[in-house]
């Protein structure tokens, strides 16, 4: 963690610090392991350093809106795109196709109908797959992404789907979508699904299938207490058919992390408060799904302040920022061994679904500074 801590000179700023040799050991790891074709989900993160990086590693891109077609694309005009998402209008459909998507995710008549009349006009063929929302998935992810929710194609419409595509001479059928969780920490269960989604039948769909697109949804555990068993689940896929990955918070969420200096040490109404220099404007994930969040504390050897001083030891507290809010909290109350106003707090796994899901011009405070290490 040195490389990381000796990044932190100026305590009037938070950070975002991603470490570039760690992500390309990880992409190469996991795409050494699954002898199947791994994209990266732009979502995760979707800065350009972190997509160059990866570039060399992975088969393509999976991007879920025109900005981030825009984003692949700036770094190559080749990379192949997966295009997914729930609503995609006839203006993302018509960028998709202008700048060379691979292929379509498609989860409404509706999309097929713009794709099928931009297809048309543009005699332009396109490669879909039809995303299925399984159903009885098995799962303790975080977040459970089939069943009752918005996505995937209706049952009752794939019939009408599959004659539409076999009536377009410009509409290729290569296969069928699948995410059902996220964050799963589960191997088997993750095995059990992909297992599941491999046995799916429908009987409109009655061409040969390419690709099965299994999505994400491998997990990290916050609390840094238990992992997903990479390497089990490896071995189990490894005599799979082929299939498809969608990787991004698996892939980066372990190589960047978040700073801010300790800035005060308060006890309201019997509550400890560990103000931070930063906020959940800069760092909003703790917040949004409401844990405690693996951390380490960095107290530098030379001062980089000078004043006052306040200590906390063997108590438990919030952290807490600098937004004019009561829920600018980083999730639950947490154990504190020994902190100080001086100290750093880095939070760890902060390289996935952090600065992308902040809202970070809340009260015009100064970004983060973003660093990217490489040694």
């Amino acid at each position: 963690m040195h490389h990381i801590y000796q990044e932190l000179r100026n305590t009037n700023k938070d950070y975002y610090i991603y470490d570039l040799n760690a992500l390309k050991q990880r992409a190469a790891y996991i795409t050494d392991k699954l002898n199947h074709n791994v994209y990266y989900a732009v979502k995760a993160n979707s800065h350009h350093r972190i997509l160059s990086t990866l570039l060399p590693y992975v088969a393509g891109f999976e991007v879920a809106s025109v900005g981030e077609i825009m984003k692949v694309r700036q770094i190559s005009s080749d990379a192949h795109i997966i295009f997914g998402g729930p609503v995609k209008t006839y203006d993302d459909l018509k960028y998709a196709i202008d700048h060379h998507v691979s292929s379509i995710q498609i989860e409404s008549l509706f999309e097929l109908d713009h794709l099928i009349a931009l297809t048309e006009q543009k005699e332009s063929s396109i490669d879909v797959l039809i995303r299925i929302n399984l159903k009885d998935i098995q799962t303790s992810a975080k977040l459970k992404m089939a069943g009752a929710t918005q996505f995937g194609m209706p049952d009752e419409d794939i019939k009408e789907a599959m004659n539409l595509i076999k009536s377009s001479p410009w509409i290729n059928f290569k296969g069928l979508h699948f995410h059902a969780m996220s964050n799963n920490l589960d191997a088997n269960a993750h095995i059990a699904f992909i297992q599941q989604a491999l046995q799916y039948h429908h009987s409109d769909i009655n061409v040969p299938i390419e690709t099965m697109n299994v999505g994400g949804g491998i997990g990290i555990d916050y609390q840094h207490k238990v992992a997903f068993d990479f390497e089990h689940f490896a071995e189990r896929v490894h005599h799979m058919p082929k299939l498809t990955f969608e990787i991004g918070r698996y892939l980066v969420g372990p190589i960047g992390y978040y700073a801010a200096n300790v800035f005060d040490i308060k006890k309201n109404q019997e509550s400890n408060f560990v103000l931070l220099n930063g906020g959940t404007n800069h760092f909003r994930f703790p917040k949004a799904w409401h844990h405690q969040h693996y951390h380490t504390v960095y107290r530098p050897t030379k001062t980089q302040r000078k004043g006052r001083t306040k200590i906390l030891s063997n108590e438990e507290a919030f952290f807490a920022g600098k937004l004019c809010t009561p829920n600018d909290v980083f999730g639950t109350k947490y154990h504190i061994d020994n902190i100080q106003t001086g100290d750093w707090v880095v939070f760890h796994f902060a390289g996935a679904y952090a600065y992308d899901i902040s809202h970070i011009n809340f009260l015009s405070h100064p970004e983060p500074e973003i660093i990217f290490v490489t040694t």
